[in-house]
């Protein structure tokens, strides 16, 4: 690893307040794409729901061997062996075999930066920040631009991969009588790597053959595995078999490709090995509703955010004396985590009034809940006026 390198920037309370006021404007840009986007997403969620629903209700079970021209535009639920009689090739390391799919994998070792920042307010307002990058090496499979790193000088990584991961599919795999789409036939990746030897470093470019080294488990690499060296490279090789599934799809003629819902829902779904169609629908499910509570906490997150860039001149104005930024700063993120919660939990009732009454009821009760939680905080904070005293009787 290599040695830490810091830098120190400082931005006085003049620029600071410049800075904050134009951050009022990325404010409001927060929440409104923060309100479009929960908004959009409960309505999503509630269409691909029905959509599922619709298909789980439609779904007919066929047998892979024949094909009933009476199906045809339906969805159609079908389990059987997945197959391809095309012969596919690696050029890079020599194989050639029948399969769905050859999955070529290549990571290479090579420098990477991370950086922690760190910020002091000093008395008067200014800010400074404390910038360290430090650099280690890691086995990645995507290029790690060196030339953009922040320490100059720093030891840099090879321009580019000597050799790239590459997929290759078969454009022929059928199930029984049915021919797979395309999309169908890219969500089998369930295969084995296959054992790297002589063979293959002897198909390697000439370049990369005489530091190939071919006696660790699946992968081949180029370089000393026990010495590792930045630029180093290591290959596998995946190989796709003919293998079970299971298929969620619109039955045309003797293809299956995508079914669309009256909701607009697409359902082209394929799993290895052998499932139900319950089983494949309730897990859309599970993935829908992830997806929504996914977006729900990003779109609230974003509401935050808004409100406290909303508030950030505040802040830097207290910033004069730190310890009244601090206190500011605390205020001024509880009161952003509050407006941002209770503007959400609103736009995503409204939604559900729209979409679905019955539960916007219960989410719009919740969010009257918070307000008036935060009323009374603000009432207890509020101190009490002290009795008057009487003067003693003469």
């Amino acid at each position: 690893m290599a040695q830490p390198f810091r830098t120190t920037t400082r931005t006085g309370w003049g620029q600071r307040i410049g800075q904050s006021f134009k951050g009022i404007f990325v404010g409001f840009i927060l929440i409104v794409a923060a309100v479009v986007l929960l908004w959009w997403n409960e309505g999503r969620a509630v269409n691909t729901a029905k959509g599922l629903a619709e298909g789980a209700a439609a779904v007919v079970a066929v047998s892979a061997d024949t094909i009933d021209p009476n199906n045809d535009g339906r969805l159609v639920h079908v389990s059987g062996q997945a197959s391809s009689g095309e012969i596919l090739s690696d050029p890079v390391l020599g194989v050639e075999k029948n399969a769905i799919a050859l999955m070529r994998e290549v990571e290479m070792y090579q420098w990477r930066e991370d950086s922690r920042t760190e910020t002091r307010t000093r008395a008067g307002g200014a800010e400074e920040r404390v910038t360290t990058y430090t650099y280690r090496t890691e086995w990645s499979a995507r290029q790690i631009d060196s030339s953009r790193f922040s320490q100059p000088g720093h030891p840099q990584n090879p321009p580019s991969f000597p050799v790239s991961s590459e997929t290759r599919r078969a454009g022929n795999v059928s199930v029984g009588a049915f021919s797979l789409s395309g999309r169908l036939v890219g969500q089998i990746g369930q295969g084995e790597y296959l054992r790297l030897d002589a063979r293959h470093v002897a198909a390697l470019p000439a370049e990369l053959q005489a530091r190939a080294n071919a006696e660790h488990a699946d992968w081949l690499y180029i370089g000393n595995p026990m010495s590792l060296e930045v630029g180093d490279l290591r290959i596998r090789l995946k190989v796709v078999e003919d293998q079970p599934v299971s298929i969620l799809a619109r039955q045309s003629g003797g293809n299956l490709s995508t079914h669309t819902t009256s909701r607009g829902t697409s359902i082209e779904r394929l799993r290895a090995g052998h499932h139900s169609a319950e089983a494949m629908f309730e897990q859309m499910v599970r993935e829908n509703t992830m997806l929504t509570w996914f977006l729900r906490v990003l779109g609230i997150v974003m509401a935050v955010m808004g409100f406290g860039a909303i508030l950030k001149p505040i802040q830097v104005v207290a910033d004069v004396l730190p310890i009244l930024g601090s206190i500011a700063a605390t205020g001024i993120g509880l009161i952003s985590a509050v407006l941002g919660s209770v503007l959400s939990l609103l736009v995503i009732a409204l939604a559900w009034l729209f979409y679905r009454p019955l539960l916007s009821i219960v989410l719009l009760a919740l969010c009257g809940g918070l307000i008036y939680l935060a009323r009374q905080r603000g009432k207890s904070t509020t101190p009490a006026p002290e009795p008057e005293s009487n003067p003693p009787p003469p």
